[in-house]
């Protein structure tokens, strides 16, 4: 097991599709800060605003949003999840495991290694593109983002699972591509309100229910998830979707 995660971890970082998305949230959170001076010298061109762009940025704020562009690592893990189902690398390997399950365990494994490269680029980069227009101030807050920080690795793990039972579990990279650009965005929210409505409506309920509460790709845009609730929701999450993975590709051929 250790070997084929050696494997694998060897495969996805000399993968060019990681390492162009990795790239690519680099230049992203590079140019957030940029991105905003710019906006904030066109309004003050044509609103007339004399004030400046400057100010002290805090240093929790950043910490506290490892992924600003969710999107993205989903999209890099999508592409990996598959890869070996799209190059026959998996015929080569699945029948030197005991059981071929192992392989998608093991690319679940590797998969903490791209969302803690995701999330360390991004805080990076973000560092390095405030720093450019504004001074970046250390506050009491620092211990609360860096638990926040915590909470949302584990998240994005909780979110990959998911995108690794449609990609490797049911083989579907489009649906898993898909649903990472969903996830990523914020747009599941769109589903889980009819699913909201659907479930108030069967069960007669009189209060309101909230599945997004429950979801781990929305409590990973808050700026602060309850430490109690992200761990639970992520636990429970990964505790579904990745046996559920595994044995369904051990029930599979490969092909």
């Amino acid at each position: 097991m250790l070997n084929l995660f050696r494997m694998d971890l060897y495969r996805m970082i000399r993968a060019k599709s990681f390492l162009i998305v990795l790239a690519l949230s680099a230049l992203l959170s590079l140019c957030s800060t940029p991105a905003e001076w710019a906006l904030f010298q066109l309004a003050r061109l044509i609103g007339g605003i004399d004030e400046g762009f400057g100010g002290t940025a805090q240093l929790s704020s950043i910490l506290s949003n490892p992924y600003p562009f969710a999107f993205l690592p989903m999209i890099a893990a999508s592409l990996f999840f598959y890869a070996d189902l799209e190059f026959g690398y998996v015929k080569n390997i699945a029948g030197q495991v005991p059981k071929k399950g192992y392989t998608v365990l093991s690319k679940f494994c590797a998969s903490i290694v791209l969302s803690a490269a995701f999330a360390l680029v991004a805080i990076a980069f973000n560092l390095i593109g405030t720093l450019i227009f504004r001074s970046i101030s250390a506050s009491s807050e620092v211990g609360q983002s860096l638990l926040a920080l915590l909470m949302k690795l584990i998240l994005m793990q909780a979110c990959l699972s998911i995108v690794l039972f449609f990609v490797a579990g049911l083989k579907n990279k489009s649906l898993g591509l898909v649903l990472s650009v969903l996830m990523g965005s914020g747009l599941m929210a769109l589903v889980y309100l009819g699913i909201d409505a659907g479930i108030i409506r069967l069960f007669g309920l009189k209060s309101a229910f909230s599945i997004s509460n429950y979801m781990p790709d929305q409590l990973l845009g808050e700026t602060y998830p309850d430490t109690l609730n992200a761990i639970l929701v992520s636990a429970a999450v990964t505790a579904i979707f990745l046996p559920l993975s595994i044995w369904i590709f051990d029930k599979k051929d490969v092909k």
